[in-house]
């Protein structure tokens, strides 16, 4: 995390763990998850955390944060401060394990991030800074597929009710002598699996599933109510190449018929990552 004056995130959960073995004290680390709305700005932090590398570029009177895969275990890790009646503690060496992106139908998108970190410390308590952001609803959400990704821009954007997207590091301790807490956490396999559900409509997606094909696939999330510069605050992943596994149907007696699907992304040796595009549009200079 770059230095600088904390942030206050206003976070929907938080629930942390803290954990010793019985009897003998042999280890002690933190585990924790939290679920916030997505807002321009402070996303970025935890998508820097996530990817490892944001590149911040000036976009049409704002900043394009691109993001892209830092290919090493060792991801800069986050500093969490938590503070209630009682007092203040932090959480140093905080490392994002998997983070959930949803929206919803009538809803506002929402991410849950969990974390591992070391035990935490009695602190003082922080100052946090506020800042006005941006939100975006399922009104600001899209999702396109299409054969290949240089085809996606094209593509008319599929109906859905709702769309999950999981990115996961796969965090593991690393213990040694002479210590009770973890000299370090590392990440190590990156991967990217998500669920689409809709009206069944048609057999379309369903096809995709039972031939294994590959397709490209873009979530957006564009609030066009806000206008920051001559832009509005944006997020997007593109995904070349995802192949749909688990297909269900779903519904009762006097019920909508709906259909949902799974999906994971793979490797495409072409952009030597697993997606082809990746950014933030807000109005944050940098992280």
């Amino acid at each position: 995390m770059a230095p600088g004056r904390p942030r206050a995130f206003g976070f929907l959960k938080f629930r942390l763990t803290m954990m010793l073995t019985t009897g003998y004290v042999t280890e002690q680390y933190a585990q924790g998850k939290l679920e916030s709305e997505i807002r321009d700005k402070s996303f970025g932090l935890f998508l820097l955390a996530l990817f490892g590398t944001s590149s911040p570029a000036v976009y049409s009177g704002a900043y394009k944060h691109t993001l892209t895969l830092q290919n090493d275990n060792a991801h800069d890790s986050l500093c969490l401060s938590y503070k209630d009646s009682i007092g203040s503690l932090l959480f140093k060496m905080a490392m994002i394990d998997e983070m959930t992106i949803e929206v919803s139908a009538g809803e506002i998108a929402k991410f849950s991030a969990s974390f591992m970190s070391k035990l935490a410390t009695d602190s003082t308590a922080l100052t946090p800074a506020y800042v006005q952001e941006n939100r975006f609803t399922s009104k600001h959400a899209s999702l396109k597929i299409a054969d290949s990704s240089g085809q996606l821009t094209a593509a008319s954007a599929t109906s859905i009710k709702r769309f999950s997207l999981t990115i996961s590091k796969n965090l593991i301790k690393t213990s040694v002598l002479g210590s009770v807490e973890p000299e370090d956490i590392l990440n190590t396999a990156f991967k990217i699996t998500g669920r689409i559900e809709l009206d069944y409509k048609n057999r379309t997606i369903r096809d995709y599933m039972l031939a294994g094909k590959i397709k490209a696939l873009r979530f957006d999330l564009v609030n066009s109510d806000r206008t920051i510069g001559t832009t509005n605050p944006s997020f997007r992943i593109d995904l070349p190449k995802v192949q749909f596994y688990e297909w269900e149907k779903s519904g009762g007696l006097d019920d909508i018929v709906g259909e949902a699907v799974n999906f994971t992304a793979f490797f495409d040796p072409i952009n030597n990552q697993i997606w082809s595009d990746a950014y933030l549009i807000n109005e944050t200079a940098s992280y």
